[in-house]
């Protein structure tokens, strides 16, 4: 979402939402790789949150996806929404897991940080 209103005439307009020059609404309504803004991953359980701890957090979503009580446990084979890397396999342990990126979205440091969907 734009930081401000954009006119829109009769010609085609371009916005580059991936570019850090452009002005967005909110606080750091993307994730940001270099000069590249990114949608912020991790929201499994689709409430507009990123949240690692806590109640309707979506690290348990990624537990759930694998069966709930063997944490080892991985899917493949189709699309998830606890799927979280875009690798085409639901982990929740070991290397290149789901888990670790939800914890990367809210900081990495502070496990009860949160991010929360920029809407007016």
């Amino acid at each position: 979402m734009s930081a401000a209103p954009i006119t829109l005439g009769s010609t085609a307009t371009t916005w580059d939402l991936r570019t850090t020059a452009t002005a967005l609404h909110g606080t750091e309504p993307t994730m940001v790789d270099g000069t590249t803004r990114l949608l912020w991953p991790g929201d499994t359980n689709f409430n507009g949150e990123v949240k690692y701890t806590g109640r309707g957090n979506d690290r348990d979503e990624v537990l759930i996806a694998v069966g709930g009580t063997t944490p080892t446990n991985t899917t493949t084979g189709s699309y998830h929404g606890s799927e979280v890397n875009m690798d085409g396999q639901v982990k929740y342990t070991g290397v290149e897991n789901d888990r670790d990126i939800i914890l990367q979205s809210i900081g990495g440091t502070v496990s009860t940080t949160m991010k929360v969907k920029q809407l007016p």
